[in-house]
């Protein structure tokens, strides 16, 4: 589509990184009505579509809701698809918006929450044709409608903001909060001492265990325990986290105090698939000492986990520059000049 014929509407997720773009097209000839009123009723119902779309996000993104954005992006044969058509799926298989009706919906909501699970945007392809629906590819699925045709679609999670759950109340808590703010994250912080002054950066400061089971807590929130020491407060904190669809559980100590903490949960009656969502001691080795190392080293394996990251320096991923060059400049074959 040519962007100049587009205006992009652009909803942005609060996760970094992360957007969904719906392309409004701007005055279209083969949408304007005839006549000398100029009736533009097509576009006028467009437009309402895609207010109602825009405001149902706006609403579940401040909700701290997850959903997928569908768009339709190519639609050939006599399928009730259109191409530009858009929707929006909820996790509990709700539709908000049209997408042709029963031939493509099923099969719509299926990609849907496949992607959402998967937390990747992805393109699908519908061919409508078969008996049932069934998958014939990763990204190719047969609806089985006799309505024919086939459909391609983007499907694009979007998700909560990442939430960080700091416990404790130190140094290595108030960094991880400054530099978690810059990284975008939602912040909250727990220990009976917090305070705003303390932690201006936090979204939520909780001071209570019966404040704790007030806040989300889902797979979109990580939690980092930094308590320095004070192992029942790790000990009772873990209990509850364990409890939830938490996403990470990150223990900031000694090798030492974990594996006292894990002793005493496995005293419990924690099973070891339960504790393996502990990841302590927490951090990539990098020689952290001071309080704002310490978070950094924290943080970087946080985003190494969620992107997918080696822990590795870039130089051993990429390759060291200077060694290549050298290697280029002692082969004749490349070192040759041209003729």
């Amino acid at each position: 589509m040519n962007q100049n014929k587009c205006n992009g509407l652009i909803v942005l997720n609060p996760e970094p990184l992360y957007y969904v773009v719906l392309l409004m097209p701007a005055n279209n000839p083969q949408t304007s009505g005839s006549g000398s009123s100029g009736a533009r009723l097509p576009v006028i119902r467009f437009e309402e579509e895609m207010h109602n779309l825009v405001s149902a996000a706006s609403e579940l993104i401040e909700q701290e809701k997850e959903f997928a954005v569908v768009m339709v992006l190519r639609s050939q044969g006599s399928s009730a698809v259109k191409t530009g058509a858009k929707a929006i799926v909820l996790p509990e298989g709700r539709i908000i918006g049209w997408l042709g009706g029963w031939c493509s919906e099923n099969a719509v909501l299926t990609a849907a929450l496949e992607a959402l699970e998967k937390g990747t945007p992805k393109i699908v392809r519908l061919v409508m044709k078969g008996d049932e629906l069934r998958k014939i590819g990763e990204d190719v699925i047969e609806v089985g409608t006799p309505c024919g045709g086939e459909v391609d679609i983007y499907i694009e999670p979007v998700y909560p903001r990442l939430q960080l759950l700091l416990v404790g109340d130190n140094e290595v808590t108030r960094m991880l909060a400054k530099i978690g703010k810059i990284l975008g994250y939602k912040i909250a912080v727990y220990d009976m001492m917090a305070t705003k002054e303390k932690y201006p950066e936090a979204d939520i400061i909780i001071n209570s265990p019966s404040s704790l089971e007030k806040i989300r807590i889902d797979r979109n929130t990580i939690a980092i325990l930094a308590t320095m020491g004070k192992t029942w407060v790790d000990e009772e904190t873990l209990e509850r986290l364990l409890k939830t669809d938490i996403g990470l559980i990150e223990l900031v100590s000694s090798t030492r105090r974990a594996q006292e903490v894990l002793k005493l949960l496995i005293k419990k009656g924690y099973k070891p698939e339960d504790l393996r969502r502990i990841v302590t001691p927490a951090g990539i080795d990098i020689g952290a000492i001071s309080p704002g190392e310490i978070a950094i080293s924290v943080l970087a394996e946080i985003i190494m986990f969620r992107r997918g990251g080696s822990g590795k320096s870039m130089r051993e991923v990429k390759g060291d520059p200077l060694e290549i060059v050298l290697s280029a400049i002692e082969s004749p074959a490349l070192s040759r000049p041209e003729q």
